[in-house]
């Protein structure tokens, strides 16, 4: 067996030989099949080829048509404004039919706010109910509360210092699974 090597001549191409190579790749892409020929043999197979069928077989030629000519993508006009109008409907329908959430202030001076009712009671700071007289045993303060609009409960939810409210732990928070979702009621 031979060990053939090839060295590098050291020279690009001239610009007649790049003009050269891309006449003949032009060629190359602008050739067509001519026509396909269907052959069928006595046994009734049938063979599709490039090249006229043997003497034995009955031949048919099928013409192809050529390929279509290269068309652009259609441009769909979306409304962008519509869609993003008919996305946020829901968010104000339920916006409208819960229009005021809920300041609620505990006896023991605690604040905190909801979107929805306040509890009747909490447990006291100092304890927990569980460990009370049974049903009112002196372990739980009473809370009441009085609707506010819900920007404003949602910006006192939201505001950085109200984390040294006491009573911020019993604040309504919005997951972020359902902020994701659009489900924000503070949005």
């Amino acid at each position: 067996m031979q060990n053939i090597q090839f060295e590098a001549s050291g020279r690009s191409m001239r610009w007649y030989e790049w003009l050269t190579g891309l006449l003949l790749l032009s060629l190359a892409f602008g050739v067509r099949a001519g026509s396909v020929y269907k052959c069928v043999d006595a046994s009734g197979a049938i063979a599709f080829q490039d090249r006229a069928c043997a003497a034995a077989q009955r031949q048919s030629e099928i013409a192809i048509a050529p390929a279509p000519a290269h068309a652009a993508s259609p441009q769909y006009a979306i409304d962008t404004r519509v869609q993003r109008a008919s996305f946020r409907e829901p968010r104000s329908q339920s916006r409208s039919t819960h229009a005021s959430a809920y300041e609620c202030r505990a006896s023991d001076g605690r604040v905190f706010y909801r979107l929805g009712a306040c509890p009747r009671s909490l447990a006291a700071e100092g304890g927990s109910a569980s460990h009370g007289k049974g049903r009112g045993g002196g372990n739980s303060v009473s809370v009441s509360g009085h609707p506010v609009p819900r920007d404003e409960a949602c910006s006192q939810m939201r505001r950085a210092g109200s984390i040294g409210r006491g009573g911020h732990e019993f604040d309504e928070h919005i997951s972020t699974y359902d902020k994701n979702l659009g489900r924000d009621p503070c949005a």
